[in-house]
C-alpha cells in the first residue's frame, strides 16, 4: 500500500497561555475535539498520530448496537434476581 503525503504548509510555534501551539489548517480534515498522540524522534522530528481510543463507548464501536434487542434476548440484569436466571 502506498501512502500519499500532503505538504500542508509551514507553521510557526506560538505561545498561548503556558503552552506552545502549532496550528493545524482546516484542510488537514481534523475535527474539533479529536485526540492525537505526539512522539519525538531522536532527531527532534515531531510526529502527531490520531489517537486510537480503546474504550468502545468513545471510539464509536458501540454506535450500532441495538441495546433494546440485546436486553430482549438476554434479559435485563437490573431486574433479574440473583440465582433466578432464565436458563433454557
Amino acid at each position: 500500500m502506498i501512502l500519499k503525503k500532503k505538504k500542508l504548509g509551514m507553521f510557526v510555534a506560538r505561545k498561548v497561555g503556558n503552552s506552545i501551539v502549532l496550528t493545524v489548517p482546516s484542510k488537514a480534515g481534523v475535527k474539533l475535539g479529536e485526540r492525537f498522540e505526539l512522539t519525538q524522534k531522536d532527531n527532534d522530528t515531531l510526529i502527531y498520530k490520531k489517537a486510537i481510543d480503546s474504550n468502545p463507548w468513545f471510539n464509536e464501536e458501540c454506535n450500532d448496537i441495538d441495546f433494546k434487542k440485546e436486553i430482549a434476548k438476554v434479559g435485563n440484569p437490573d431486574t433479574m434476581q440473583v440465582g433466578k436466571e432464565n436458563i433454557p
